[in-house]
């Protein structure tokens, strides 16, 4: 399981590197710090010489320009920097012109470009400024110099219109690519490259792409890589490796699937690529470096190379190089394993030490996964003690390595030619395109030779690239932007590293917290565990292995059905007992009895008993995964995922509730009947459980039949962490006894449930037909979840998103991807790089960390997917089909991942429960017609998008009725707190799960009044009222047709206007005739609506930004139902009815106002006062009660909002109940906060900031700087 064999080392610096993976960065530092510390005199030198380089690297750069220029022009701390490196990243991959000018104008628009004209000599500035500026604001200029510019810049193309800016700007940005592009090929570079070898430099050369997705791509990139090293090899002309020209490769171009999970596949593929192309380089004796990548390939990477550098094949030859990262902490060691090699091999290896380019990624990651520490240090002048201290070992071993350093820093490399000694035997490094004046002086003067790390490829390829040397330079903490800045002090950029952090008590970033801390005072996150880490990952399988072990010792008992593993049928899991109607009511009264004792606990106690139980699902969680892994078929990351969304939920409710019951007028409920799904067997069971316990009901909890052996262990911890007897009862039994027996119990007042739209409106049903008020149903009922792509989405990420959210957890996701909306201008190229990338999966064992796709969960889902794909075979074209696993065992739940493409989304009758992603082309012109089709479906749940139009990802997002809107990332994974979970209309009741609102339902106003019952006089009285409007119902379509099309518009309408016009009805309805004559209550009543409008409006104003991880956005989001009934019986205050009324519309619904004929006139009257104030015409509409029928079942109705006491509220939920479709919510609440909130739906949008290629904000982080 996990991994065959064992990986542990022998090797004891192998082992250290291991141990320093995420090691305490005050415990590295106190090490290296000695290390790279320098003499007094030494210092003092290396500072007089670093002065020297920035005084004359100033005065060369007076007039120059290029893009030294415009990254201190146009830095990272300044709007338009960022703005500049998005557009960057976008512009030169869009195909189209339309949506090329779409992006043009959103990123330009807002932009101060013109205070940027004339603020430099460089005329690559001024041109930039000038070309963004007639695309972005056009302004005036007091200045009389500017003015005049800015004339004749206006005259000669100001009138030219959007394509000649268009084509401008692309020009624009093909300049800033030469300026860091060697040539589009080899051949063009390495001519290129003469003029400046002349000088006294060399060059390695770097083949631009993005790292593999497919075979396809890593055979390209490897015969990319072969042409190259022929073409440099016969220009090296035999210098050999330390005068001739080199090549850097890096492992993630030539294998797809070049990742640790992947292992056994790896080695034996890559070790021979590699070898063939380091044989290559042999032949000529040029140097050959092993480019340094993201923090968790280091490992199997040193297994690699390892295995290239000592084969004898490459025997004599001493231009094998790696590179080594500064910023990991685990640097230094790798030093000492580099030179313990060379030593053992008895041959040289070159080394170039660089600072490391993918710091802003490690730390987010570290902070997503829920890792101990980052690998990274998080503080630059750290990384710069760390590469001072590698750079000395370096220096110490030049008889068996060839050190080469890459750096800007003019004090850096002041300090190693301090360190040096002597000038011989070592080499300095620049990037292309930057740093030439430093070491003009260093080569000519110091005569120490210098090797440009040349960018070769297409425009195309430069995009990653590009956007990472804008981020790296352009951040305010980087020596290249900061050496050009006059404003700037020399002296304050030759601080000693060594100094400066010898100075700090704690060593670590104060504005980056750990991934624990990451909620702040309000709890712990939840640990994750570094899959890449080999000895976690080694006790984890030990831990798993061990509880199989055992597991498997168990023997069949009577009355018991066997559980059975979905990826082998013939491994039983362990037995479970199926309960009967005795049983289950015996159940009921166990729990009912547990309350009244329960309920009494002070919020602390019960909270306390779910941080106790979180603590021990951390503790257990290896047995946790194994029984994830084996009764649900969930892969290894996803039971990781599973046992932290779990601890998530139980520390999360437990803070929820410790401020929620602090309302004295909040009371616990009762017993709730908890529904689980089987697709997150522990998170969502244990998530509802959690909730319903903690502010005091107890809970009756039925998990999914194939799943319960996880529940029960579940309970069993909960228990051992002082959870009393009775407050948690399990019923194991089938869905529909349940229903028939546990549903209609009147013990019960409330159910949560997840499963499908059918049965959580049967359940709504059973509840309505109950008397004696709402019995509250929290349902999350799937998706038709669709991500739309356009021109500017940058295809490999879209590729690696559309892999994860369709087919991770072999698509069995609530919030799975099911419909793929691609613009036609790129469609062609992403389903290619999709079929290639669904190529590279493995379909498998999920007890195996290889595996990318398990099972299905059963044979009723296999055979509903395989139905599925018998109806798409005339009403689809399959694209791919993933290939099928290898074993030897017939009896499994295996299903093929398929793409298919559909017309449009029509053919998709409902939901597709699994691996199957549908494919539908869009004109960039109809992205409306998209947004209208996905919201057509009824469907509320996730939607992905994938742009770099911003205005495009909001209006989107805005217009979407899903639940969990993702921009730039993939639309799986929510995680409590941060992304709260849950959608409307066929996908769910609402409140998010995770969200601050969950809480509310399930606790009870003590202040609300029980409901009346219908009396048979007025329930005659309705139906002669309902009969009288029989023949007009056709006046209910007209209206709700009417309302219909202000809905959309109604929503968009600004808070501030809608106010404006609801405050302007109240002034005006203080002085109506008719209210004032039928009511008694105005004065207080509009007393209490102004009070509720100033609520409203501190509560929609600002959306709630919620806690998480650096470079990503969530924003919780409150938004309108649609169009709602408010019903007026009788018994209906005037108070009661005007509040819900004008609240509704304050919160973006539309009302239609379901009145009692006694009111009719009224209502007219204060519809006419509604127009007066502005309000659009039919926003509120009136209607006879006698429509209730009509209105209640009309399927553009988004919900009926009743008085708590009205008699009428058992008669509208039973008919909204008997609906098919979504489950309606039936709304009455007694405090205007809880109106408030009963009237909005919750929208959670998360949107990947550093999806243009890097974490601006985190890089320009003042901290950093020290």
């Amino acid at each position: 399981m996990i991994f065959d064999g064992s990986l542990k080392t022998n090797n004891k610096i192998r082992q250290t590197i291991r141990n320093n993976y995420r090691a305490d960065e005050n415990t590295i530092l106190e090490k290296l710090l000695p290390i790279a510390e320098i003499d007094v005199n030494a210092k003092s030198r290396a500072w007089e010489y670093a002065r020297q380089l920035v005084v004359n690297i100033r005065k060369d750069q007076v007039g120059k320009g290029g893009v030294d220029a415009l990254l201190n022009e146009f830095s990272l701390s300044t709007d338009e920097g960022v703005v500049l490196m998005c557009l960057a990243e976008a512009l030169l991959r869009v195909p189209d012109k339309i949506t090329a000018d779409n992006l043009i104008r959103d990123k330009l628009a807002n932009g101060d470009w013109s205070s940027h004209i004339g603020n430099s000599d460089s005329l690559f500035v001024n041109a930039s400024s000038w070309g963004l500026l007639l695309t972005g604001k056009l302004v005036n200029y007091s200045d009389a110099k500017k003015q005049t510019q800015f004339g004749l810049l206006k005259k000669t193309v100001g009138r030219l219109g959007e394509p000649v800016i268009r084509k401008a700007v692309r020009y624009a940005m093909k300049i800033m690519g030469t300026q860091f592009v060697m040539g589009h090929n080899i051949e063009g570079a390495i001519e290129r490259a003469v003029e400046t070898e002349a000088k006294g430099y060399t060059y390695s050369y770097d083949m631009l792409g993005e790292g593999a997705r497919t075979m396809d791509d890593a055979n390209r990139y490897f015969d990319s890589y072969m042409k190259a090293i022929n073409a440099i090899g016969v220009a090296a002309k035999n210098k050999g490796p330390e005068k001739s020209p080199g090549i850097s490769i890096k492992l993630s171009a030539i294998h797809p699937r070049y990742e640790f999970s992947h292992r056994d596949r790896v080695i034996n593929e890559i070790i021979p690529r590699l070898k063939e192309l380091a044989l290559a380089a042999k032949s000529y004796d040029i140097g050959f470096t092993v480019d340094a990548e993201e923090a968790d390939r280091l490992d199997i990477s040193l297994d690699i190379i390892e295995a290239v550098f000592t084969d004898s094949d490459l025997a004599g030859w001493n231009g094998f190089g790696i590179a080594v990262q500064a910023y990991q902490k685990r640097g230094i060691d790798v030093i000492e394993w580099v030179r313990e090699l060379t030593q053992t091999a008895g041959r040289q290896m070159m080394v170039r030490l660089v600072k490391g380019a993918y710091w802003d990624s490690e730390v987010k990651e570290t902070q997503v996964e829920g890792f101990s520490d980052f690998p990274v240090f998080s503080r630059k002048p750290s990384t710069d003690v760390s590469y001072q201290a590698c750079a000395k070992k370096l220096l110490e071993y030049r008889d068996s390595i060839y050190p080469q350093f890459a750096t800007h820093n003019a004090y850096t490399v002041a300090t190693i030619i301090e360190m040096a000694g002597n000038d011989e035997g070592f080499e300095f490094q620049r990037l292309h395109g930057m740093g030439e004046s430093l070491y003009d002086q260093v080569v000519n003067g110091k005569k120490i030779p210098c090797r440009v790390y040349a960018p070769v490829g297409k425009h195309s390829d430069l995009l990653a690239y590009l956007v990472r040397r804008l981020l790296e330079n352009g951040a305010n903490s980087s020596f290249v932007n900061n050496i050009v800045d006059e404003n700037i002090p020399v002296e304050s950029l030759l601080s000693d590293p060594v100094e400066v952090v010898q100075g700090w008590a704690n060593k670590y970033n104060p504005q980056i917290p750990q991934s624990i801390e990451m909620f702040g005072n309000e709890r712990k996150n939840s640990k994750g565990i570094d899959l890449t880490d080999i000895d976690e990952v080694s006790e984890m399988k030990e831990n798993i292995v061990n509880w199989f072990e055992n597991n498997q010792k168990q023997t069949s008992q009577e009355d018991a059905e066997p559980v059975t593993n979905p990826a082998n049928h013939e491994e039983i899991i362990g037995y479970i007992k199926h309960a009967d109607e005795n049983e289950m009511n015996a159940l009921v009264t166990k729990a009912n009895d547990a309350f009244a004792s329960w309920s009494q606990l002070p919020v602390e106690q019960r909270a306390n008993v779910l941080l106790k139980t979180a603590d021990a699902l951390e503790e257990n969680r290896d047995e946790l995964i194994a029984l994830c892994t084996k009764e649900a078929g969930k892969s290894i990351p996803d039971g990781v995922a599973e046992v932290r969304e779990a601890v998530d939920f139980c520390r999360y409710y437990a803070a929820q509730a410790t401020e929620l019951m602090k309302d004295e007028n909040l009371a616990s409920r009762g017993v709730v009947l908890c529904i689980s799904p089987w697709n997150f067997p522990l998170a969502i069971f244990l998530g509802q459980v959690s909730a319903a316990i903690v502010v005091g009901n107890t809970v009756v909890a039925k998990p999914a039949e194939q799943t319960s052996l996880i529940a029960l262990r579940t309970i069993e911890l909960m228990k051992e962490c002082g959870l009393p007897d009775g407050v948690v009862e399990a019923v194991i039994a089938r869905g529909s006894k349940v229903g028939q027996t546990i549903v209609p119990d009147e013990r019960i007042q409330a159910i949560m449930f997840t499963g499908s739209t059918e049965t959580g409106s049967w359940i709504a049903k059973k509840l309505a037909e109950r008397s004696g008020g709402e019995v509250p149903l929290i349902a999350e009922t799937g998706g038709q979840n669709c991500m739309i792509v356009d021109s500017t989405a940058l295809p490999e990420q879209v590729v690696d998103d559309v892999i994860t959210s369709g087919f991770q957890s072999a698509g069995q996701r609530c919030s799975a991807l099911r419909v793929l909306f691609l613009q036609e201008d790129v469609a062609d190229k992403i389903i290619e790089m999709i079929k290639g990338a669904m190529n590279e999966l493995h379909v498998g064992d999920p007890a195996y960390l290889s595996t990318d796709v398990g099972p299905v969960i059963d044979q009723k889902a296999l055979n509903a997917l395989n139905e599925h794909v018998d109806y798409l075979s005339t009403n689809g074209k399959l694209h791919f089909m993933c290939n099928a696993p290898e074993t030897q065992n017939e009896k499994h739940n295996f299903f093929l991942p398929r793409l298919v493409e559909i017309a449009n989304l029509s053919v998709l009758k409902k939901e597709v429960f699994g691996p199957i992603v549908h494919v539908i082309r869009y004109k960039a012109d109809q992205i409306e017609n998209v947004i209208e089709q996905i919201n057509g479906t009824g469907f509320g749940l996730t939607m992905g998008i994938h742009t770099r139009i911003e205005e495009k990802s909001q209006y989107l997002a805005a217009r979407s009725r899903a639940g969990n809107v993702y921009v730039n990332r993939n639309m799986i994974g929510a995680v409590v707190g941060v992304q709260p979970f849950g959608g409307r209309g066929l996908s769910g009741t609402g409140p998010k799960a995770g969200g601050p609102l969950y809480l509310t339902q399930l606790v009870k106003d003590t202040t609300q009044p029980s409901a009346n019952t219908l009396s048979e006089e007025a329930s005659t009285a309705l139906q002669a009222q309902i009969e009288s409007c029989n023949s007009l119902s056709n006046l209910v379509s007209s209206v709700m047709e009417q309302t219909k099309t202000e809905e959309t518009p109604w929503s968009f309408v600004s808070l501030n206007d809608k106010l404006s016009i609801l405050r302007q009805f109240i002034a005006g309805l203080a002085n109506n005739t008719v209210v004032n004559n039928q009511e008694s209550t105005v004065t207080e009543t509009l007393t209490n609506i102004r009070q509720q409008l100033i609520f409203v409006e501190q509560q929609l104003s600002t959306p709630k930004y919620l806690p998480g991880p650096t470079g990503e956005s969530n924003i919780l989001y409150l938004e309108s139902r649609g169009i709602l009934a408010c019903v007026r019986c009788e018994q209906t205050s005037f108070s009661y009815w005007m509040n819900a009324v004008v609240t509704a519309l304050a919160t973006g619904n539309c009302v239609v106002a379901l009145v009692d004929e006694k009111y009719l006139e009224e209502t007219q009257a204060i519809s006419h006062a509604f127009k007066l104030a502005g309000l659009p015409s039919g926003v509120f509409q009136v209607l006879k009660l006698g429509q209730i029928n009509n209105l209640l079942n009309h399927p553009s109705l988004a919900g009926a909002v009743t008085a708590c006491d009205s008699p009428l509220s058992q008669y509208v939920a039973e008919t909204i109940s008997s609906r098919t479709g979504a489950i309606l919510p039936m709304i009455s609440a007694q405090s205007n906060k809880k109106l408030f909130h009963r009237l909005v739906t919750e929208k959670t949008i998360t949107i990947d900031t550093t999806a243009a290629g890097g974490n601006a904000s985190l890089m320009t982080m003042e901290a950093n700087v020290g």
